[in-house]
């Protein structure tokens, strides 16, 4: 099979379908034989024309207007268009060509003339939309519903900031193990594998330039983890020490957990809570590759904590929510469509239901993070606000945050003071 047919069909299973593209790709690679090249034309193939979509429907939307297209052939065509304007490689005879050669004999013919005008007139410029938010959210194929959303809690840099780091392609970070083995000795295996890392602004942190370091032995045998650097400075901001009682309310996968059990030397006791038994599986298989014991999945709604923990039991809680999850767009570019305002009300709901649980728990003198993968002043922020004025025994912490150069106020929404780490929402607070 070919690799642009490959690509339609997971684009038409994620736009069509609901399905989630990450997960899609993952699969589609460990089950074909592609070599590197197919392998990165098939994933900025399937990012691209799902991250612009709504950009290539502005260009399009000039050569089909109002007729009625199918949505397999309209995905066609933007994968097209998408080739056109953002690669430069490739002929446009080879992208007429390939699109006709995916569509159904009936129509080929109305593919063929749309593409061949495409490429001889050229596309809309996105000069003609006037308003600038409007014309943000076409240029960057964000709903305007969230430019506005950005634009209003923050100001219009920030929201264009944001939705072009949703467009960039996402790195790739990895978690040292060094509980397992000193950091130079892993480091020294990784040199041996010829994988081209950078070292980060954490000692356990790496960025990997292309290499999937999940198919070597290093990560079978626990030596790295997969993990976003933004990730790992929830643990480092929530400062585990060697023998505390430890809660992580809604642990799956299992990354915080298992870098908080690091971090204590497998120490004391880390309770790793989800609600999904297959998500617990995630855990123990984690911390058993990553050789640590101090790990107790727990199978438990985070809204009913209490029914299982007496309350100030807990050294630390980490609250790492459920959330819109708008700072992770550029690893699920479908997000920003299935997204409804109405949606992110929902959610902030559950937290707040959640965080009444969790900071029951927090002993006297004891620490809460709270964090979010999304970027929304209502389930972040506000969030924190809720906490305080509920809480008054509670207050923030900014200790954590101005040893890793993170500011002064307790809190901080994570956009693009760590370089090419994902966009996020840290705060720490103490129990007085």
């Amino acid at each position: 099979m070919k690799i642009r047919e490959v690509a339609l069909q997971i684009i038409n299973q994620v736009l069509n379908e609901g399905a989630y593209s990450n997960l899609l790709l993952n699969e589609t690679i460990n089950q074909n034989d592609f070599n590197q090249n197919d392998i990165g034309l098939l994933t900025e193939l399937l990012y691209g024309t799902i991250q612009y979509k709504m950009t290539l429907d502005y260009y399009l939307s000039n050569y089909i207007g109002d007729k009625k297209v199918s949505k397999n052939i309209r995905n066609i065509l933007r994968m097209a268009v998408y080739q056109k304007v953002y690669l430069d490689k490739i002929p446009d005879h080879a992208i007429i060509n390939e699109a006709v050669n995916l569509t159904k004999k009936k129509y080929k013919g109305f593919v063929n003339a749309v593409l061949r005008n495409v490429m001889r007139q050229g596309i809309r410029p996105l000069t003609e939309i006037e308003d600038k938010v409007i014309r943000l959210s076409i240029e960057t194929s964000h709903p305007l519903w969230l430019v506005k959303m950005w634009t209003k809690q923050y100001d219009f840099d920030t929201a264009k900031k944001i939705c072009m780091i949703n467009n960039i392609k996402p790195y790739q970070f990895a978690r040292l193990n060094l509980f397992k083995d000193k950091k130079e000795n892993i480091i020294k295996r990784i040199e041996e594998l010829k994988i081209n890392y950078h070292l980060t602004s954490i000692d356990e942190g790496i960025y990997l330039q292309n290499d999937n370091i999940a198919n070597t032995h290093l990560y079978h045998k626990g030596y790295v983890n997969v993990q976003d650097l933004s990730s790992m400075y929830v643990s480092k901001i929530l400062s585990p020490k060697k023998g505390e009682r430890i809660i992580d309310v809604c642990s799956a996968p299992g990354g915080k957990s298992t870098h908080i059990a690091e971090m204590m030397g497998d120490t004391g006791e880390v309770i790793a809570c989800d609600i999904h038994e297959h998500k617990i599986k995630l855990i123990e298989n984690h911390s058993k590759r990553l050789g640590l014991k101090c790990i107790k999945p727990m199978l438990i709604d985070a809204r009913k904590l209490t029914t299982k923990f007496l309350e100030e039991s807990f050294d630390r809680v980490l609250v790492d929510a459920p959330c819109s999850g708008l700072g992770v767009i550029r690893r699920k570019p479908e997000i920003k469509y299935n997204k409804k305002p109405s949606d992110l009300d929902e959610i902030i709901k559950m937290q707040k239901e959640i965080i009444d649980e969790a900071i029951k728990l927090v002993k006297k003198g004891g620490v809460l993070v709270y964090s979010t993968c999304t970027i929304n002043k209502k389930e972040n922020e506000k969030m924190i606000d809720y906490i305080l004025d509920k809480n008054q025994r509670f207050e923030l912490n900014p200790l954590p945050f101005q040893k890793l150069n993170l500011g002064n106020e307790g809190y901080c929404q994570i956009i693009d003071q760590i370089m090419g780490a994902d966009i996020f929402f840290i705060a720490c607070m103490v129990k007085k």
